[in-house]
This record gives C-alpha cells, structure tokens and sequence, in this order.
C-alpha cells in the first residue's frame, strides 16, 4: 500500500512538472461559482466547480471551491450531512496546493490555496468539536499566509484568514489580553478584514459576512447592519446576510424591523430544497420573541405554539427540545 502511495505521488508530481505555469481557472469563472454558492444556487456552484476539476486537474482551486460549497450547505441547512465530503474535497485542494510548492517553492497559488484550505479545515473541524486539531489547522494556514504576504503584500485575499484568526483569537483571550502572550488584536484583525471587503478579488463576501458577526459580538450593531445590507444589495435573499441583519436588528431593539426580516428568512427557509426543521424553529423562536418585545402577545401566543409543534429531523431533535420547553413555559403562564 505504501508503495503504491508513492507511485501515485511519483505520477502527480511529473504531471505537475509539465503543467503550464498558466494553466490555473481564471477569476471570472472562480467568481461566478462562488457567487451562485452565496445565492444559494449550490447544484450550479458545484457543477462549474466539478467542470473546471476536469480542465485544471492539478490545480488546488477547484477542489477547494467545491468544498467551500459543501460547508456553505452545512451552515445554511444547519445539518453535517456533506461532512465526509467536505473534508474530502479539502485534503484533495490542500495536497494539489503542496504539489504545486514542490515544483516552485515561491507560488502564490500553491501559499495561497493551502493557507486557506487549512482555514476552511480549522472552521470544521471547530465545528464538529475538534478544537486542538482545530488550532492546529489554523496555525498551518498561517505558516502558508503570513509568507505569501511577505512575498506579496498586495495579495488582498489573504488578508482573511489571517484577520479573521487575529480578531476571534483575541476575542476568545480577551481576559488575558494584559498578559503579553495574549495581546488584544481585535482590531487589527478587523481593519485586515475591511481591506479585504474593499480589494479582494474573491472573498468580498466572506468579508462582509465576517464583519456581520463580529460587530455583532462587539455589540456594534449599526456597523453590522451595514455589512449585511451590502451583502443584500449584492445577494438579494441570501440567508448568510439575512441571519445577521435580523440578529442585528433585535439586538438593537429594532423588533419590527427585526421581525420583518424574520418573516423573510421565514419564507426562504422553508422553501428551501433542504429543511431539517432547526432553522425553521429558531426563527418562530425570534418571531415570537419579536411580538412579545413590541407587545403583540396573541401573535407571540401563535409563534411559541408553532415553536412547540414545529416537526424537526432527528440530527437536530436535542438541540431544539430547549427551546421548545421554553416555548412550553411561555405558554403555561396564560
């Protein structure tokens, strides 16, 4: 089995060797699949991504792209149904990119694709409760982003990881920031981020979606109404900036706007081809809590009635009994 390990290594590698410095996917067509991804189109997302795999079999973006739909549909459909899949997709971007560095140690693509393969890889692996291999991920993103910035400070899109890791890194050790191992880098990691939303070629918006969530978390809600509002004006309907902007508005007592938005993921959710019932619930948990807040209890009566009857799948069952206790007690003090 070794052997034939290395065989297939040897083989990659002598393609790689003979592959055209140029033969790469172009931005236009990178462009068009990730913004089908934040549309929610996720078939037409993964059939360019699958066609452009054919025509650029040894380049690391493809595949990586592939695998940044699949954990788009996980976080949008709240399920880990593509999970296998994803970490699949990943490994094969993340081995594509060090082959890439065997043959030019100094590629920008192959820093590039590895250092944010290993990102996606970190934000997942979190996800499932990984968190050391978690660390770990994201430390080996950096040894591929911070040179590739030394090497060229104007790549914008590299920015990302790199501030997205100084600001949640900061956020989590706050407590300590006087300690001199733990500086406070919030900040830094957010102007990294809002460079990224104005130079990027590829990850505007990842850009704004990030800058949603965290000015969420420094309770600057205006700011993130903003950010989720640009994404809108780009994504008219997309749930990634619908989340935020709710979440947004009800954190800043804005209830019937915040409701109106509601009422919209509402719809979208359930006409959405994958629907685990999680989504759904959390959202008449937020309606409900929106007509309590501006005093229109008979509609918070119906909303936590339909919290408590809302049918959920079984990967989400223990998740949703919280709320709907809660929902329960609301109900028993009538």
């Amino acid at each position: 089995m070794k052997n034939l390990i290395r065989l297939r290594f040897a083989l990659y590698s002598c393609l790689l060797i003979n592959l055209p410095l140029h033969s790469q996917p172009g931005t236009t067509a990178l462009r068009q699949g990730i913004e089908w991804g934040v549309s929610h189109h996720y078939d037409r997302a993964l059939a360019l991504f699958d066609s452009l795999a054919v025509e650029y079999p040894l380049h690391p973006a493809p595949p990586f792209y592939r695998a940044a739909i699949f954990q788009s549909m996980m976080l949008d459909y709240e399920t880990n149904a593509w999970q296998d899949t994803f970490y699949r997709s990943i490994e094969a971007s993340i081995r594509l990119a060090k082959l890439l560095l065997r043959r030019e140690r100094q590629d920008v693509s192959g820093h590039f694709y590895a250092g944010a393969a290993y990102a996606y890889k970190s934000a997942q692996l979190a996800r499932d409760g990984k968190y050391w291999h978690a660390y770990r991920a994201i430390q080996t993103s950096l040894d591929y982003l911070n040179p590739l910035l030394r090497q060229d400070s104007s790549y914008c899109d590299a920015l990302l990881g790199i501030g997205t890791y100084q600001y949640w890194r900061s956020r989590f050790t706050k407590n300590l920031s006087w300690l001199p191992l733990f500086p406070d880098h919030r900040q830094q990691g957010i102007d990294k981020i809002i460079r990224v939303s104005r130079c990027a070629q590829l990850s505007q918006s990842s850009a704004w979606s990030n800058l949603t969530w965290i000015y969420i978390r420094e309770h600057k809600f205006k700011e993130s109404i903003h950010y989720a509002r640009l994404g809108l004006e780009a994504f008219p309907q997309s749930r990634f900036f619908l989340w935020p902007l709710a979440e947004a508005q009800f954190l800043d007592h804005n209830y019937q706007e915040a409701s109106a938005t509601y009422h919209l993921l509402l719809k979208s959710t359930r006409d959405a081809p994958v629907n685990n019932g999680y989504n759904e619930l959390v959202i008449l948990w937020k309606l409900a809590q929106c007509a309590e807040k501006l005093g229109d209890l008979p509609e918070a009566q119906k909303k936590y009635q339909e919290v408590v009857h809302c049918r959920v799948d079984e990967e989400v069952i223990k998740r949703a009994e919280n709320k709907k206790n809660m929902a329960r007690k609301w109900l028993e003090k009538l």
